[in-house]
């Protein structure tokens, strides 16, 4: 049995940098302008403060940090609302870095997990900044990593997807599916030789250089696609697919499924709410359409 260890939640939040989106720093200052825009930022701390936050803020186990990574050239307006939102969490940290890539830019926290000459171990999981995880997460992330040995990732493929249910349509609906090592909640075990933070992988290809663990026994997340997204034109087919088999005669079944898996894994969402989650997000197209941080 393992030392007890400390979990690690990474997000990035508008991160100017290489990441695995189509977003990445250039010279003449458009993927900047693109980033920071008024309406996707937004849109982003809308899905973010309904979503991914009350996820984190419900945990059953309490007992992990959680790092916010975002960048030292965002406008101060967009740093004092982050910093502002991230106080209800407790174990959270707010950093604005100057690095572009991912690695340095959470270096200095890994290094503080690894400990006096790399000997701690610890575990540390991934989640996009408009995307949930259960409140049953760190619980069973925790039991699950217990006696896992350095270098072995945890997949949790079962989850919900939202998403608008058609091409042009504000409207959210919802159904449970199954990914693989989806990125959402893919977690590392570090420890000794093995230091690396959830975003250093391509995550889809961790299973032919690492052990890897499923649990697919409960729904461990939500994830959404909405008009915001930044890997939209990567997903045209699967929402094609995704909205054709939601709109089939099954559709009344996926609902009741949703509606059992919220009320166990998300018990401060109802599918109404969640549903109505991408039209929300849609009628918002500045921060003054936001509500003010108290």
């Amino acid at each position: 049995m393992f030392e007890s260890r400390t979990i690690y939640g990474h997000i990035r939040f508008s991160f100017y940098g290489v990441t695995d989106t189509r977003l990445r720093p250039d010279e003449d200052g458009t993927a900047f302008a693109k980033l920071y825009d008024e309406t996707r930022m937004a849109r982003r701390f809308f899905l973010f403060e309904n979503l991914t936050l009350p996820s984190l803020v419900n945990q059953t186990d309490r007992d992990f940090k959680t790092i916010i990574m975002s960048s030292e050239v965002m406008p101060d307006r967009f740093k004092e609302r982050l910093t502002a939102i991230m106080k209800p969490l407790p174990g959270s940290m707010v950093e604005f870095s100057p690095y572009q890539r991912s690695d340095k830019a959470f270096g200095k926290f890994m290094t503080d997990a690894a400990g006096y000459k790399g000997r701690s171990s610890s575990v540390h999981f991934r989640l996009d900044d408009d995307d949930a995880v259960s409140v049953n997460y760190i619980a069973r992330l925790r039991a699950l990593s217990a006696g896992l040995s350095p270098s072995t990732h945890i997949t949790f493929p079962t989850g919900i997807f939202l998403f608008p249910a058609g091409p042009d349509e504000p409207v959210g609906v919802s159904m449970i599916q199954q990914r693989f090592l989806t990125a959402i909640g893919l977690a590392t075990v570090n420890g000794g030789n093995f230091q690396k933070n959830p975003f250093q992988m391509m995550h889809g290809n961790v299973w032919t250089r690492w052990p890897v663990v499923s649990d697919p026994s409960f729904a461990a997340h939500i994830r959404t696609q909405h008009f915001e997204n930044d890997t939209v034109a990567r997903q045209d087919r699967i929402l094609g697919a995704l909205q054709r088999e939601r709109g089939s005669r099954r559709g009344k079944r996926y609902a009741a499924e949703v509606d059992r898996v919220l009320a166990t894994s998300f018990p401060f969402l109802n599918r109404e709410t969640l549903d109505g989650l991408i039209g929300r997000c849609a009628a918002i197209t500045s921060m003054a359409d936001l509500p003010p941080v108290t």
